[in-house]
């Protein structure tokens, strides 16, 4: 493994975890001995009950947790010997989407999106031109002066994704997208997050909607009782 944190995943790949285990601090196991690969440019679904450990899975990916044994390597960094000053860094080139929304409430759309480019330091102009093409992309253009407590679920949503995906992470970590949002505006953020796959950007999405999963016919994951039980392209839970 290379110094920092950095290493070599395999030929193509994004993600992958050997040996993985999760065990909290009050003895309860998260994760038991997952192997798991993606590769670039996929489409994941992560699918399983409440509290079967997918979860827990996504957390690892974006280093809100770390594993208790085992080797996790996304996108060339070992997520098992990052520092924490490190992590930071390894954020800013993976997008994450969460049901919450998690947004800025005292800054506009467009800060909320601009941000994700300022804390890398990129110049003014060129975060402008930035933020108003990923504005522009997810149909926000119009909205770009107002703030999130103006906005519907659909569009505080849309946000996130031009948040995410504004530093063109090579992943993006989507948890539970669509629990907020109704029927309709949920097909929408589908629709966004299958058009920026097909960019080339690997989506790993964790979900309950199981209509959803069906219908986009892409991989599945099944996690149950926190192992890795199946993949198949319809899941029936």
């Amino acid at each position: 493994m290379g110094a920092g944190g950095i290493g070599d995943c395999r030929p193509n790949g994004v993600i992958s975890l050997k040996s993985v285990s999760k065990i909290y601090a009050n003895g309860a196991r998260a994760l038991h001995n997952v192997d798991l690969e993606i590769g670039a440019g996929e489409f994941v679904f992560l699918v399983g009950q409440s509290g079967a450990g997918k979860s827990t899975l996504i957390k690892l990916l974006y280093r809100e947790e770390t594993a208790t044994r085992g080797l996790v390597m996304v996108n060339r960094f070992n997520l098992m010997r990052l520092r924490n000053y490190q992590i930071p860094a390894y954020r800013r080139r993976i997008g994450v989407i969460f049901q919450d929304f998690k947004l800025l409430e005292n800054k506009s759309v467009f800060e909320n999106v601009a941000f994700a480019q300022q804390v890398i330091g990129k110049p003014k102009r060129e975060r402008k031109a930035n933020t108003d093409k990923m504005l522009a992309l997810v149909g926000l253009s119009h909205k770009a002066r107002a703030f999130p407590g103006e906005l519907s679920g659909g569009e505080q949503q849309r946000v996130c994704v031009a948040r995410a995906m504004i530093n063109n992470p090579i992943l993006l970590i989507a948890d539970e997208p669509t629990g907020n949002l109704d029927e309709a505006t949920a097909w929408e953020i589908m629709r966004l997050l299958y058009e920026l796959n097909r960019l080339g950007t690997t989506v790993v999405m964790a979900t309950h909607a199981m209509h959803i999963v069906r219908k986009m016919g892409r991989r599945v994951i099944r996690v149950e009782g926190g192992r890795i039980m199946g993949e198949k392209p319809e899941v029936k839970l």
